[in-house]
């Protein structure tokens, strides 16, 4: 027998043929598959467009009695990362409505770090024009708590994907009185370090601020957004300018951690606001979604804590303006307590610092008052009066 099978697998090695036959059974010669480099995007050793493998972030909008669906970011282990197709939008959205927005898929909303309900798809499709490029959107009906009524929008997660309820204590929904009255102090340290306009009603700048938590039991941050010449929103023009930072709570006032100011003639609008605070790494640091309107549409961004600094961490945007807004995460750094007016008088004469290089004053403005370049920094301490 040990002869015969010898001769056998003799008879099979020497053979040209793919097929053999012996005692009435075929075999068959399969040559192994070629070797495939695990090197590079999917995507580019298949031809597929490639889909999100982590889970992805959603903002959710509440029109009337429906609501939107929109993809942010997919989160890949400490970042988020941009929902975008290679080449073929068309397939990537097809692969990814089957893959992520099936009817009857169900999401669990999230505002200020608590579930606020469920949104349960029932269409989704690529809309008819994007001012970037088409991302999935989802229509849908929404289960809300009875605390969330009243909210227009939300952050989500798909069900499967979703985290715990986050903050407790909750943080205060609506900024308190200390935070409205140094959000317009630090935002003038901030325009007056760059040599911008001033605006001549504070009250009418200030688009936005927005408390967030910073550490359980602790005093919440303050992000805040205000604009000359410009309002919340897609479109105007681009004659205007905006100022967003954020700032954290330092013994009886605040340090700003991250400060992006924009120059609209010379960087093109860009017009930041908060959507919520949001731990997507579960490290139990909230960051920040933005969303950013420009002239002709709007983009999401992140900022936060990385590494030690406050910083961008991501941005959905698929393009750049010739010249992009500036931005700085300085350490905090003292300075007197300015009090904001509508004609600021002309700051003590100093140095600029090398991180706070002034913009080009927009001339072009309606009755804003140009103020002066201070030497502050963007890290300013500040405390309360």
């Amino acid at each position: 027998m040990r002869v015969r099978a010898a001769r056998l697998l003799i008879v099979i090695g020497l053979t040209a043929c793919d097929n053999v036959q012996w005692g009435g059974a075929d075999l068959v010669i399969v040559p192994p598959p070629p070797h495939v480099s695990d090197d590079g995007p999917i995507e580019e050793r298949t031809g597929v467009e490639r889909l999100p493998e982590g889970p992805v972030l959603y903002h959710v909008r509440v029109q009337g009695g429906s609501a939107a669906l929109v993809p942010i970011a997919e989160i890949a282990g400490d970042s988020l990362r941009p929902i975008r197709a290679a080449s073929d939008w068309a397939e990537f959205g097809e692969r990814f409505i089957a893959e992520h927005l099936r009817e009857g898929s169900e999401f669990t909303l999230y505002r200020n770090g608590a579930r606020a309900g469920t949104f349960v798809v029932q269409s989704a499709g690529l809309p008819a024009a994007a001012d970037c490029a088409p991302i999935p959107v989802a229509s849908g009906v929404l289960e809300l708590t009875a605390a969330a009524a009243a909210y227009p929008e939300f952050l989500a997660m798909a069900r499967v994907h979703a985290p715990p309820a986050g903050y407790e204590p909750p943080i205060p929904l609506a900024p308190d009185q200390r935070a409205r009255i140094m959000a317009p102090i630090l935002a003038e340290q901030i325009i007056r370090a760059r040599g911008a306009m001033l605006p001549n009603d504070w009250q009418r700048a200030t688009a936005q601020i927005h408390p967030f938590p910073t550490e359980p039991g602790g005093q919440p941050g303050i992000a805040a957004t205000f604009l000359v010449g410009d309002s919340l929103g897609i479109g105007l023009d681009d004659q205007g300018q905006s100022t967003f930072f954020v700032a954290l709570p330092s013994g009886t006032g605040y340090d700003t951690v991250y400060v992006r100011f924009a120059d609209y003639p010379s960087a093109g609008k860009s017009a930041p606001r908060v959507v919520d605070f949001f731990d997507w790494n579960r490290d139990g640091q909230a960051g920040l979604i933005l969303e950013v309107y420009g002239t002709t549409g709007s983009w999401y961004e992140a900022v936060g804590p990385a590494n030690g600094r406050w910083g961008n961490v991501f941005t959905s945007r698929c393009s750049q303006p010739a010249a992009a807004s500036q931005q700085d995460a300085a350490g905090p750094v003292s300075s007197p307590t300015p009090t904001p007016a509508e004609a600021a008088p002309p700051a003590a004469p100093g140095p600029t610092p090398q991180t706070s290089i002034p913009d080009a004053v927009d001339t072009a403005n309606d009755g804003e008052s140009p103020a002066p370049a201070a030497p502050v920094q963007s890290g300013d301490s500040i405390s309360t009066p």
